[in-house]
């Protein structure tokens, strides 16, 4: 509710809180799609290289986890096998199932319909729980890793094509350096914009948008965490209106280009030049 009011009483100031125009979104799309026009072979052949090495990794991490399940694969697929086909199933730890876990928190109708559905069961100590955890937690952040360092390669690209520079294949490996402080940089930003949204949906807006751009300053401005952070948040005042409006308009573009594969192999490529080309409209290069 404080925040709320504050929101009203800064917009009705006479300054220009969050409406001063810093970028022209239809420069932004024009100058993308001119680009991605330009360069839709590289395009194609740098989002199948990526899709190639996203898709290596986690066959290479598959056969880790597949090692660290081996005991229980074919109990499992049966259970899988099993929830599908009959909705039903349970997961045993302690000697004790999930049905039975829960029926002391459910409503008395309730509890009474899961009792006698462990048809199939997976047994699990709790070595083999902390087993599991400590190699699938490790593998699944080595996926996200290198999901970063394709996406860092990405936005390098972007900026480079902007500022009319030459750009190759090995963008999408050649900045693996700043993957840690990009996925600090996110997770922060993430953190601070899902606290926001609980608070009031609003602040959760609000702060993305100020934030939206550190990991920019990470990538090109070799900018450390706090820095980055702070940078952002400089540059984007009094335009958050405006980059609420630009953030509508991507997640409709989005949408019309996930309903075909081939409008999404333009949009995707598409997105990234955008954002970049704001960025660099903002900052003033």
């Amino acid at each position: 509710y404080c925040y709320f009011i504050s929101w009203l009483y800064l917009c009705n100031q006479k300054r220009s809180f969050m409406f001063t125009k810093k970028f022209s979104l239809e420069t932004a799309y024009g100058q993308a799609a001119r680009t991605v026009l330009n360069y839709f072979m590289f395009f194609m052949l740098a989002i199948l290289i990526g899709m190639l090495t996203c898709a290596a990794a986690l066959a290479f991490l598959g056969v880790i986890d597949f090692y660290a399940l081996r005991y229980h694969v074919t109990p499992l697929l049966n259970m899988f096998n099993h929830i599908i086909h009959t909705a039903t199933g349970a997961l045993h730890y302690g000697g004790t199932t999930v049905q039975e876990s829960l029926q002391p928190y459910l409503a008395p109708d309730i509890a009474q319909q899961t009792i006698g559905r462990d048809m199939v069961s997976v047994d699990v100590n709790s070595y083999e729980q902390a087993y599991l955890f400590s190699v699938m937690i490790p593998t699944m952040l080595i996926v996200k890793l290198v999901i970063d360092m394709i996406s860092v390669g990405w936005t390098k690209i972007a900026l480079d094509l902007n500022a009319n520079k030459p750009v190759t294949f090995r963008y999408l490996f050649d900045y693996y350096y700043l993957v840690p402080r990009v996925f600090v940089v996110s997770l922060i930003v993430g953190v601070i914009t899902l606290a926001g949204f609980m608070l009031f949906v609003f602040p959760g807006i609000f702060v993305y948008q100020r934030l939206r751009f550190a990991k920019y300053f990470v990538i090109d401005k070799n900018l450390g965490i706090v820095k980055a952070i702070q940078a952002s948040w400089a540059l984007t005042q009094d335009s958050v209106l405006q980059l609420c409006g630009f953030s509508f308009i991507s997640i409709i573009l989005s949408s019309l280009g996930n309903l075909l594969v081939i409008s999404a192999l333009f949009f995707i490529p598409l997105h990234n030049q955008v954002e970049a080309n704001v960025y660099r409209q903002m900052s003033g290069k």
